[in-house]
Formats: C-alpha cells, sequence, structure tokens
C-alpha cells in the first residue's frame, strides 16, 4: 500500500487546496502540511510553487503525481489479485457510464454472475471522461463507454447501437406529434447532461451535423444523473435527449413521449474500451456473452 504521506499528496493535487484535502482525509491542515514538508524534505525538492494563497503544481510534483497514481494502480491490481488467490475467485472491475451502467448492463451482469459463480465483478459508473481516467489508471480492467474516445490509443470492440430520443411529458408531446423541427427545438426548454457525457457530446456532434443552433438560455439545467433529468421532464419543467434504452419504462407506462428528429434519427455506438494489458480472455468471453444474449 502507498505511504500515507504520498496518500496526502495525491489528495492536495487532485482537491487543489491543503484545507479541501485536510477535509477530504479528515485530518488537520497543519497535518496535510507537513506530509506535504515531509516529502519535499525527503526527496531534496519542493513539489509545489507558491502562487499567492494557491499551490501549484511543478515539473518534479507532476512527475510525483505520475509515478505515485502508477504505484497505486500496481497495488491495487496486487489487492486484486491477492483477493482472488485467498477466495478462489477472480476479480474484475468494470467501469461504465451512466446510459450503459444504470439501464443496459445490470440485466446482463445478473445472467453473467448466474452462469459464472468463479468470478466477482464490480463496477464503477461515471461520465465517460471519468472512466476513460480510471482505466489509464488500472482502476478498472474494462470500460463501456458511449462517448468519444481515442481510436488509436485503446482496443475496443463494439457492444450494441443506441439511439437518442427527444422526449417530453404527455402535455408537451402529443400522441400523434410530427417530426420536431430544429425551429421548435431551439425553443425548447432543454435539460441536458452535463459536460463530459457521451450523451451530451452526441447531442452536440448531431446538431453541427444538421446546423440545429440551440441558443445557450435554452439549456435551463445540465444534471449527471439520468434519473433526475427523468424526474424533471416528467414534471413538465423542460425537456431533453436521452439513450431509448433509458426510458423503455417511462414510454411504456405513458408517463413521457418521444418525438422523432425532422433532421433524422440521432443514432451511435457503445462499445468496450480496453488496453493492451487488459485481461483480454475475460473481456471477450464477457462481451460474447452480451452479444448472444442481446435482445
Amino acid at each position: 500500500m502507498l505511504d500515507y504521506r504520498i496518500i496526502t499528496f495525491l489528495s492536495v493535487v487532485d482537491q487543489g487546496t491543503l484545507a479541501k484535502a485536510s477535509d477530504r482525509l479528515g485530518l488537520t491542515q497543519p497535518a496535510v502540511s507537513q506530509h506535504i514538508k515531509y516529502l519535499e524534505g525527503y526527496y531534496g525538492i519542493p513539489l509545489f510553487d507558491h502562487i499567492g494563497r494557491r499551490l501549484v503544481l511543478n515539473d518534479a510534483g507532476h512527475l510525483l503525481y505520475k509515478f505515485a497514481r502508477e504505484a497505486e494502480s500496481l497495488f491495487l491490481q496486487f489487492s486484486r489479485q491477492a483477493t482472488s488467490m485467498t477466495e478462489g475467485k477472480k476479480h474484475y472491475s468494470l467501469g461504465a457510464t451512466l446510459t450503459i451502467g444504470e439501464f443496459i448492463l445490470p440485466s446482463y451482469l445478473g445472467q453473467y454472475r448466474t452462469t459464472h459463480p468463479e468470478l466477482e465483478l464490480t463496477i464503477q459508473i461515471e461520465n465517460t471522461m471519468n472512466i476513460l481516467h480510471l482505466l489509464d489508471m488500472k482502476r478498472i480492467d474494462l470500460a463501456l463507454v458511449e462517448g468519444p474516445f481515442d481510436r488509436t490509443r485503446y482496443k475496443n470492440r463494439l457492444l450494441l447501437q443506441d439511439e437518442m430520443i427527444f422526449i417530453g411529458d404527455r402535455s408537451f408531446v402529443p400522441e400523434s406529434s410530427k417530426a420536431i423541427t430544429s425551429e421548435e427545438l431551439a425553443g425548447s426548454r432543454l435539460i441536458l447532461r452535463e459536460e463530459g457525457s457521451g450523451t451530451r457530446y452526441f447531442w452536440e456532434e448531431y446538431c453541427k451535423e444538421h446546423n440545429i443552433h440551440i441558443p445557450r438560455s435554452s439549456v435551463t439545467m445540465e444534471i449527471g444523473s439520468l434519473s433526475a433529468i427523468k424526474s424533471l421532464v416528467e414534471a413538465g419543467v423542460g425537456c431533453s435527449v436521452m439513450s431509448r434504452w433509458a426510458v423503455r419504462q417511462e414510454l411504456l407506462l405513458g408517463t413521457l413521449r418521444s418525438r422523432p428528429f425532422a433532421a433524422g434519427p440521432l443514432k451511435r455506438n457503445l462499445y468496450f474500451v480496453y488496453n493492451e494489458d487488459s485481461p483480454h480472455t475475460f473481456i471477450h468471453a464477457f462481451a460474447d456473452f452480451i452479444e448472444k444474449h442481446t435482445l
């Protein structure tokens, strides 16, 4: 495991200030400061530049942060393998974006665990940007993402194709409504996912491709929870754009309604994303299972 002073250093970098790091770690601010001073004394070089009241990571600090994160990842890998050896089960960690993690993956995971009791799977749900960061840090073995990724940097395999749809409550979207035009979209009160999410990325790319201009004033809220967005739309606060997978139940019950886009359907591919040193045997077996059981 990492030295506790290295853990403090990582927290200071991630949180941005000594005060925030002390709150996060449950330590006093003087204790956090003492840990940083110890590391600087031990390595004989400052790790931060002091600009006013702010601590700014310098070149040496960036280098220590890089190696410390790599060491953290290696310890995490050892911990998982040690658990596998003592419990007789192999452990794999998955990372999924919101749409996949909340509305697509659960049913597959239930079936997979039933047929593979010898495996222990854990899952973290974040937006695409954060999931890829976890993959880079080797904190997960496999990413399932809906957003863009560097195909020259990562290996990938198609998960499935998804369609994003325009949704509103029953009063806003009549049952026999026609396709929604660019002008109507521009005039709608939109509740969207946050920047960095795959849903937001593909929506903005779709607008660019079809010359749809959405005024900033039309985006009334940006929220990182699909469930919260659906509740707000059901309450008539605004409209949204999200995966058909995420609103299947609401569409069946009639609490939400959809309208097609006049510019044409908004489709995207969802992917398994992994690294060269990821556990390929497990990944392809898991991907084969989902492909076989896709509805």
